[in-house]
């Protein structure tokens, strides 16, 4: 059952990523409306790379589907008296409902500007919680006597607020990107605007680098006691690497004017990001524990 969750969630890595490189090249409306064929064909013209991508990623949707609602039975069917695991697996169900919903729907309108942003939002949550119910899949332990298990508790809150600003910075992110905020601040023509006024478009962007400020920081932090009390060693490097290969991505959007290659490498090592973050949470809350004190 765990080698099928870790299927499941890497399934749902790449169909992020397609998601993301749709987003990213602009192939949203390449397909037209007719969901879930493409152009009302299932064999649709592939001369235009527009339209592979976008097919594609339509193509990915329902063996995602299948596969996480396979995991999520299979986890409660087998782990039932297991409370992680069940509520792990009915909000990866409940999460890809939504955006599976929000994802047609985005279709149906044509993707107004913004709304994409709901599409990203319920996408990484599925990706976390997915993560999160492969750990919650492990059976042995590793123990931690009192004093490590504080120092380590200790430790993993502070990352936890840090990861929860992350999320928070990739969900503004979109937002700035697909209200075109993005557009307006660069003085980027589109063809519709959610915002349009920049000085609201700067105080969006100014949150982001705010929110990128204390994400960073306390990755810093965790390293530091991560190295200190050896646990998550090379994830909690991976993290932060990710963190600053991020912010370098972000300025090189801003300084060449958001291009399409910079713009899909952000939404790339976002989610990587996402993925090795939701893999230290998961050990922490589900490999570690406090050893039992022996009468």
């Amino acid at each position: 059952m765990k080698k099928f969750s870790i299927l499941t969630t890497f399934v749902t890595f790449l169909a992020l990523i397609l998601g993301n490189l749709v987003v990213a090249t602009d192939s949203g409306d390449a397909c037209g409306t007719t969901w879930p064929v493409c152009n009302g064909k299932i064999f649709p013209d592939i001369t235009d790379y527009h339209v592979i991508i976008e097919y594609s990623h339509r193509l990915m949707v329902p063996l995602l589907i299948m596969l996480t609602g396979l995991n999520a039975v299979g986890a409660i069917y087998k782990y039932r008296k297991n409370k992680s695991v069940f509520i792990l697996a009915i909000l990866s169900l409940a999460l890809l409902v939504f955006q599976s919903i929000v994802g047609g729907l985005n279709v149906l309108l044509g993707t107004p500007p913004g709304f994409t942003t709901f599409d990203v939002t319920f996408s990484q949550l599925l990706l976390i919680v997915l993560v999160l119910l492969s750990y919650s899949l492990h059976e042995k332990k590793i123990e931690l006597n009192r004093t490590s298990w504080a120092s380590v508790s200790m430790s993993y809150r502070a990352f936890l607020i840090g990861y929860i600003a992350y999320i928070a910075q990739v969900i503004l992110g979109a937002f700035f990107k697909h209200s075109r905020a993005s557009n307006v601040m660069m003085d980027i023509p589109a063809m519709e605007y959610l915002i349009t006024s920049e000085s609201v478009a700067n105080a969006v962007y100014s949150l982001h680098w705010v929110a990128t400020f204390v994400v960073i920081v306390a990755a810093i932090w965790f390293v530091i006691y991560a190295s200190r009390f050896k646990y998550h060693i090379a994830l909690s490097w991976a993290y932060l690497i990710s963190l600053l290969l991020n912010a370098v991505v972000g300025f090189i959007i801003v300084v060449t004017g958001n291009v399409v290659l910079a713009s899909s490498m952000h939404m790339l090592i976002s989610t990587v990001t996402m993925v090795i973050g939701a893999c230290i949470l998961g050990g922490y809350w589900f490999k570690l524990q406090k050893k039992t004190m022996k009468a």
